[in-house]
């Protein structure tokens, strides 16, 4: 690109974290949502010019900005050769990045097939399903009144998670083989702020599972297009994790799948989606639930989903002493019993309160379940706090039963 003192560069959402090399400490920039894999290393100053790369300075005001903030100028060419580096990464957003995005879109929809490429670092080496066996060992069966027809279940690694994946999936070891599966994820790093469908097939070291596209489309009748950012599902685990218990379970092609992935509705926007493209989480919600009830196909909803995630890694200043996991226990345990009341919008507002606290990442996922599961009872089956003081992070979960 030709110098142009006017353009206005704006920088994709990138993850900062501290690095160290012989040039002393520094800062790495990486793409959390895995568009680019290149990782670059910054001097404090070159951040603090990026920082300024929102989309709303000219190329000249950033460096009469960064003039008073270092007290000499930056030259032209020298905030040039920053962007066309930011640009070969594909860490700036603009034309280029777009018609990239579009063809991996398109590679991703001719793969037709979302694998698995989390699996052997989960501890899935063959189809045997021997890792599922081990955990569900463990877990003690909950008498519940009727048939599960929705189950909340983690996300976090199978290791970290065990305890609740096994409560969860326990309960549906003597059910019938449903027909389809709505897995229900969050979104963690997409491009979307609003409901994102698949249609690509599952595949796990298990085996591949056809995805519904009937029900997708039918819902898209309700809703719109919920495939515009398809791609968001190329990297998501929440819903992968879920499919290979339900593969081992029930048999991989004994049933299909519905991935949904779910926006945060925690925000000012509340159910919107914050860019007002798309359906609002409320709408969807109710069309899910409307399109199951009408279909006299057996239809389980699944959803992903993890709680709080407190820690120095996300931001919080207290350590992670015993009072302070209790805190995060209790307020844990005040949203869980919306659950069991089955009052969704009890669960939205007490997450909502101080801007979600706790950082819950699976908000939306688990508001549209139980929205979903219209007259269930919701039973808490466990809950675990996954807690690692030598990087002081703690990520909790539980696993519910809806019947």
């Amino acid at each position: 690109m030709g110098w142009d003192p006017e353009f206005k560069p704006q920088l994709r959402p990138l993850e900062a974290f501290p690095i160290q090399d012989g040039n002393g400490n520094r800062v790495g920039l990486r793409d959390p949502g895995g568009l680019s894999d290149k990782v670059i290393s910054l001097s404090g100053a070159a951040l603090h010019v990026m920082t300024m790369m929102d989309g709303t300075n000219t190329c000249r005001q950033i460096q009469d900005k960064a003039a008073v903030s270092f007290g000499a100028p930056l030259e032209d060419n020298t905030l040039q050769s920053m962007i066309e580096q930011l640009e070969q990464a594909r860490f700036m957003d603009g034309p280029a990045f777009e018609e990239y995005y579009q063809s991996r879109l398109e590679e991703y929809r001719g793969a037709r097939v979302r694998e698995m490429p989390h699996a052997s670092a989960l501890g899935i080496v063959d189809d045997s399903g021997a890792i599922f066996e081990e955990m569900l060992a463990d877990a003690e069966p909950t008498a519940l009144p009727k048939p599960v027809v929705g189950l909340i279940a983690p996300h976090l690694d199978y290791p970290r998670g065990r305890a609740c994946y096994a409560a969860a999936y326990l309960t549906l070891r003597a059910r019938p083989t449903p027909d389809r599966v709505v897995i229900l994820g969050a979104n963690h790093f997409g491009r979307s702020t609003s409901v994102v469908a698949t249609a690509n097939d599952f595949q796990t070291p298990l085996g591949t599972t056809r995805t519904d596209l009937s029900f997708i489309e039918g819902l898209e009748a309700c809703c719109g297009h919920l495939r515009e950012h398809e791609l968001d599902h190329a990297r998501e685990h929440s819903i992968e994790l879920q499919v290979a218990w339900l593969q081992h379970l029930f048999g991989a092609d004994s049933f299909a799948v519905v991935p949904f992935l779910c926006p945060d509705p925690c925000g000012p926007t509340g159910t919107a989606p914050c860019d007002n493209n798309g359906v609002d989480l409320r709408d969807f919600a109710a069309a899910l639930a409307d399109l199951v009830a009408k279909d006299d196909r057996d239809t389980l909803l699944v959803a992903g989903a993890d709680l709080s995630h407190v820690g120095a890694a996300f931001g919080d200043s207290r350590s992670l002493d015993a009072a302070f996991l209790e805190d995060v226990r209790a307020h844990d345990y005040r949203a869980l019993a919306n659950l069991s009341a089955n009052d969704p919008d009890g669960w939205l507002r007490c997450l909502a309160e101080d801007n979600n606290p706790m950082h819950v990442c699976s908000a939306g996922c688990i508001y549209v379940l139980v929205s979903a599961v219209r007259g269930a009872t919701g039973t808490i089956l466990r809950y675990y706090q996954a807690v690692d003081q030598s990087s002081q992070t703690c990520v909790t979960c539980a696993a519910v039963a809806f019947a």
